[in-house]
């Protein structure tokens, strides 16, 4: 389940941290028992990962800002380091789709990195434009790096 800015919908701020501290299984259902009361470290979630399309974060509303900053406030609160993948960015920039190595030099991505880090109060050093595997049937070492 993703965020979504809706009234009820989405992931809720109070599940997440349920689901980050252990106390809920994977692939728990709302009308199942398993609900751990004293998880082990195994059960714990040990870093959030955001995944955020490049192309779509200028259509990112108000409240779904808003739900990533309550997450990310949860998420400090309970110890768990976090980190953001900005996706898309051959998509997003044509001069990352003419060289994936020009990824940095892009003055888009880069802005788009700073945006993003503002917005949603995370260090920019966690903030890490990626390429996407869509089409491709082979890796890519430049992809990979």
């Amino acid at each position: 389940m993703g965020l979504e800015d809706g009234v009820n919908t989405g992931l809720d701020v109070e599940d997440f941290a349920t689901i980050l501290k252990g106390h809920i299984q994977d692939k728990y259902q709302s009308d199942s028992p398993h609900f751990h009361k004293s998880p082990g470290l195994k059960d714990k979630i040990h870093c959030v990962v955001y995944v955020i399309d490049t192309c779509k974060i200028k259509l990112l509303s108000d409240k779904t800002i808003e739900k990533f900053v309550a997450f990310r406030k949860k998420a400090n609160q309970l110890g768990s380091p976090q980190l953001v993948l900005l996706t898309k960015v051959d998509e997003a920039c044509p001069l990352v789709a003419e060289n994936l190595k020009n990824v940095y030099q892009s003055h888009y991505i880069n802005q788009t990195m700073q945006e993003i880090s503002t917005k949603l109060g995370v260090s920019l050093s966690a903030v890490v434009p990626v390429k996407n595997y869509y089409q491709e049937l082979e890796i890519d070492s430049q992809t990979d790096k």
